[in-house]
């Protein structure tokens, strides 16, 4: 059987839809504009790839295959599991011009669980590059503390918080993804 690890590519959709995030906070909280056409743009966004983290989230956590298995399951995949259904929940709730708060609640919740997660497998050396792997997770964690905040109070200090944090997180999982992808070209050639 040929195994794939899709990792890279998923540290980068994660990136991605980190600067999506931002974009749309700069948008309608700091900025002030309410537009049903972005909004249902970034609510189509968010939906389908809240899908694919999801999918891809289960997959690391119930089948991923090879030797990362175990507790690095339960890094990647239950975080990107969450992050997923997170993802899922705002495009939803942002296409049918629901009130966000309840989005709010369960990104503190996925935060807190970011920074439990990156700070242990910190300690636990997981990865090749924990400060990086620290920063995604810490970075990921507190922007889903603030995320309620700015909900409630549409602060523009917490908002460009908010923003700087989602940022960071991007990079970092931007500086993992994207040096990844060439190490895992050249691996999985070998099996092919």
């Amino acid at each position: 059987m040929v195994f794939s690890d899709p990792l890279a590519a998923n540290l980068v959709l994660l990136g991605t839809v980190y600067i999506g995030i931002a974009a749309y906070v700069v948008f309608r909280y700091i900025l002030g504009r309410e537009n049903d056409e972005v909004s249902r743009s970034y609510g189509s966004f968010l939906t389908l790839t809240g899908a694919y983290a999801t999918l891809y989230g289960l997959f690391y956590s119930i089948l991923w295959p090879g030797p990362m298995t175990g507790a690095y399951n339960i890094l990647f995949g239950d975080s990107l599991t969450l992050f997923g259904f997170l993802s899922l929940l705002s495009g939803w709730a942002i296409l049918k011009k629901s009130n966000l708060y309840f989005v709010g609640i369960m990104a503190f919740f996925v935060g807190i669980y970011a920074i439990v997660s990156g700070v242990g497998a910190y300690n636990l050396s997981m990865t090749r590059a924990p400060l990086v792997m620290l920063s995604l997770y810490l970075a990921s964690g507190v922007s889903g503390l603030l995320v309620p905040v700015t909900i409630i109070t549409k602060n523009k200090v917490v908002s460009i918080l908010l923003v700087i944090t989602l940022v960071v997180a991007a990079l970092s999982a931007f500086a993992i993804g994207f040096p990844a992808v060439p190490g895992h070209l050249a691996a999985f050639t070998k099996v092919a």
